[in-house]
């Protein structure tokens, strides 16, 4: 009986993990900023560190969420920043630690999610946990480009649909 119960349970285990295969794909910062430019696609940075709790929800929580996968991995390359890192970047011609461009940029909560236009700008930021409906909400001001035809963030988030 009991070798029967393991068995049914292996033979279930493929479908009870067919949802896991999907995750962001994290690049790397310079590879990732290189990736973008090439396709023309928006850059996400989610800036954390590995002591932040709600850096941690967000892994947990809103990066899995079957919509924000799919909008992250259509319209942007995602990254992934150290607040504290020491990881040696390159930024605009110089060469920093992860936490210096943290510091550049003006991070002073955690998480923060930097946008970034295809050619590397920076076009926005978000300083606070977004659970999936909010992230979705920004993705897709900036993937829609709203924010390119000047319309407030509050508007988009008003419109009907």
């Amino acid at each position: 009986m009991r070798f029967a119960a393991i068995a049914l349970i292996l033979s279930l285990a493929p479908f009870a993990r067919a949802g896991d295969a999907k995750l962001v794909q994290w690049k790397s910062f310079n590879p990732g900023l290189k990736s973008a430019g090439a396709s023309g696609k928006y850059v996400f940075v989610d800036i954390y560190a590995d002591w932040c709790g709600y850096c941690k929800q967000l892994d947990e929580t809103t990066f899995k969420a079957d919509r924000v996968i799919t909008e992250l991995d259509k319209n942007f390359v995602s990254i992934k920043l150290d607040a504290d890192g020491k990881d040696p970047i390159a930024w605009k011609g110089e060469k920093m630690a992860e936490r210096d461009l943290a510091s550049l940029w003006g991070v002073d909560g955690l998480p923060t999610l930097i946008f970034l236009s295809p050619k590397g700008e920076v076009i926005g930021s978000f300083s606070s946990y977004a659970d999936p409906k909010l992230m979705m909400q920004l993705l897709t001001y900036i993937s829609s480009g709203a924010r390119e035809r000047k319309v407030s963030f509050d508007d988009f988030i008003k419109r009907p649909g």
